[in-house]
């Protein structure tokens, strides 16, 4: 029995080997799509119908009943791979593109250092300064401040000191980008601290988790708007994102407020009471509760800092927070007897 165990299991192993072979191919064959859809500007690196027809054709490959049933999400991961081959070369040969400018980042905390990072992996042919507020050097500072964009990645209580300490550093061409989760309140910081100096007001929705330390942006998505940035400016930085398969959506300030004080800030508060709780997962576990306990360590993964701050300074959270204050309320006195 011992032999038959071992040999079965050497099979195992020689199948995963082969099933690994197969994939690598069939990734580089799914880069070869993409080189040559790349030569027919019109045609899309994605087919939804094929896909489709896909997972019915080899639906009809096999009886088993197991392996029938997993068939849409083990092919449809596989695709998913696919999809990021192409677009990953798509991503390379667009940005090679891309003009060379000098590019600045000041902070570098979680976003910060995922700037840094991105921009050397995929921006390699611009120049980038940093500067901390642990770093005193002040020529590192006023080259950051000469850059065409700037990026301000500080807390968002910082936001205005840091604002007022650039202001006579910088260059008239620099193009101020703030990438804080509350935006009305950083428009009207760089609108009325800044004056007349080009800005763009965005909110990346992602982190360094979701783009794997800044190698994967797919299906990601930014908020952006141009407050007073040349055209040219804007089309370059809302471009560079988008080869990287980031969605850009265009939002007023306004409008990303409202929207954010009912889905990152409730989503924030909701993690945060599961962790005042003492949320833990247990054996009986659904898999709802699972979502809900991954989304908790996702948020309060995130510093307490940023959690008050998206708070506090989003004009629409306090009604959100009142909101769900009267619905535990209200639920609570549904179930008196």
């Amino acid at each position: 029995m011992n032999e038959q165990l071992e040999q079965a299991r050497r099979d195992i192993d020689r199948c995963d080997r082969e099933l690994i072979q197969l994939l690598e191919r069939r990734l580089s064959l799914a880069e070869e799509v993409a080189r040559i859809k790349e030569l027919e500007s019109r045609v899309s690196l994605t087919d939804a119908k094929r896909e489709e027809n896909m997972i019915r054709n080899l639906l009809e490959e096999t009886d088993h009943m197991v392996l029938r049933s997993e068939i849409p999400a083990i092919f449809g991961k596989f695709m998913e791979m696919s999809k990021r081959v192409r677009i990953i070369r798509h991503q390379k040969e667009k940005n090679r593109y891309l003009p060379s400018l000098d590019l600045g980042i000041i902070g570098l905390g979680h976003f910060g250092s995922l700037l840094k990072e991105t921009f050397g992996l995929h921006w390699p042919q611009s120049k980038l300064y940093t500067y901390d507020s642990t770093n005193e050097d002040q020529g590192a500072l006023k080259n950051c401040c000469q850059a065409d964009l700037l990026f301000i990645c500080v807390p968002i209580s910082s936001l205005e000191n840091c604002l007022k300490t650039i202001k006579p550093l910088l260059h008239e061409k620099t193009t101020v980008i703030d990438v804080c989760t509350v935006k009305m309140y950083s428009e009207e910081l760089m609108s009325r601290i800044l004056g007349t100096q080009r800005i763009i007001a965005s909110h990346p929705m992602f982190g360094p988790e979701s783009t794997k330390q800044g190698t994967d942006f797919i299906g990601l998505s930014l908020v952006s708007h141009n407050l007073s940035a040349p055209a040219f400016i804007y089309e370059v930085f809302t471009q560079f994102w988008g080869n990287l398969g980031v969605q850009i959506i265009e939002l007023t300030p306004e409008e990303h407020d409202r929207f954010a004080a009912y889905s990152i800030n409730y989503n924030h508060l909701v993690g945060r009471i599961g962790e005042r709780i003492g949320l833990r997962s247990t054996p009986i576990d659904t898999k709802g509760f699972k979502v809900v306990y991954e989304a908790m360590h996702y948020v309060t993964h995130d510093t307490w800092q940023l959690f008050r701050d998206m708070q506090v300074f989003n004009p629409f959270a306090s009604e959100m927070r009142k909101k769900v204050l009267k619905a535990v309320h209200d639920i609570d006195k549904k179930l008196e007897p």
